[in-house]
This record gives C-alpha cells, structure tokens and sequence, in this order.
C-alpha cells in the first residue's frame, strides 16, 4: 500500500503517489491491482478483469431457479398519424384488390366447369329471343364482362377503403384527446 505525499506549497489539497515506495508482496492467486489514483487507492486495472474472467465487483450470477416474472407496462394510444394510415391502408386495400380479382376467377372457373354460365346463356338467350327468330343476342355472362365489373367493384373498394380508415384515424385522435385514449397492456415473453 502506498501512502499519499504531501505535494509542494502553493497546491493545496492535492496528493500523488510515490513512486519510489514498493508494493508489497501479494499472496498466490491475488488479482493484480492496477496504478495507483489520485487519493491513494489501487484502481482496477482493465486486465485484471480479463485475466481472472470475472471482476471482484461483479453481481452475481442468477441460478436458472430464480426466475423473476415478466415486466407488464400499462399505455395508452394517445394519437394515430393519419398519414401513415393513409399509406397502410392504400398498400392493404392494393393487395385486397389482388386478392379479390384471384377470388372472382377461381370462382368463375370453377362454375364454368360445372356448365353454369352456359345454362345461364341459354336461358337469358330463350327469354329473350324474339318469336320471329330475327334477332340474335349476346351471351349474358362472358369473362371479360365478369372481370370488368369486378375490377371496378375492387377500384371502389379501395377508394373507399383508403378513405374511411384515414377519416377514422381523424375521428381516433380527436376521442383520444378527450376521453385519453386505448390502454394498452404490453408484456415481456414468458
């Protein structure tokens, strides 16, 4: 152990290390203690720690039977940017539209391999025939008209769809700012 020396008149309250004293002779096993501070203790050298693997300050390790429980933290939704709505509700009403126009063809398809379109042709054809045998008309469904009608249902959906969720993101904030909003309970993984 070194002892503080006095520092020369006209620096108060200041000591150093001397650095003509030895340290003495520690036993076997003994974490090396690093250079000494400015009021006389032994700081910790940063090898010490990576020689031995673990630091004399170190907490102790939990045992895997002391568990403690997950951490719950109560929030609450105070207010929804309504532009980011914006723009995740036009990509999942663009994708809802795919999924529409997939949806319409598998049906579509499947009640042409049963001859339902056919049998609708025909009757539509036999009611409206006149007697004469004069006229001829077009079949009543076909694809492209299917197709077309269903992307036009599927374009109004997504206006519609795009528009009300920014309007309801409008509404949220302004029910959040009066009533404080959604709690929200958050839990970490058991």
């Amino acid at each position: 152990m070194t002892t503080p020396r006095a520092t020369p008149a006209g620096v108060p309250g200041t000591a150093q290390a001397s650095a003509s004293t030895v340290a003495p002779a520690r036993p076997a096993g003994a974490i090396p203690a690093g250079p000494v501070g400015t009021n006389g203790s032994a700081t910790p050298s940063p090898s010490a720690s990576s020689d031995r693997g673990t630091s004399a300050t170190a907490a102790p390790r939990k045992t895997k039977g002391t568990r403690r429980p997950p951490r719950l933290a109560s929030l609450q939704l105070k207010r929804v940017d309504p532009w980011t709505v914006l723009k995740i509700s036009l990509i999942v009403a663009i994708v809802m539209f795919f999924v529409w126009m997939i949806a319409v063809g598998v049906l579509y398809l499947s009640l042409g391999s049963m001859d339902v379109w056919t049998r609708i042709n025909t009757t539509y054809k036999t009611l409206v025939t006149p007697d004469s045998g004069t006229g001829t008309t077009g079949d009543l469904i076909t694809p492209s008209g299917v197709f077309l009608v269903t992307a036009v249902i599927g374009a109004i959906n997504i206006v519609l769809f795009t528009a009300l969720s920014t309007i309801a993101a409008f509404v949220y904030n302004a029910a959040a700012g009066m009533s404080g909003g959604v709690e929200i309970t958050l839990g970490e993984r058991d």
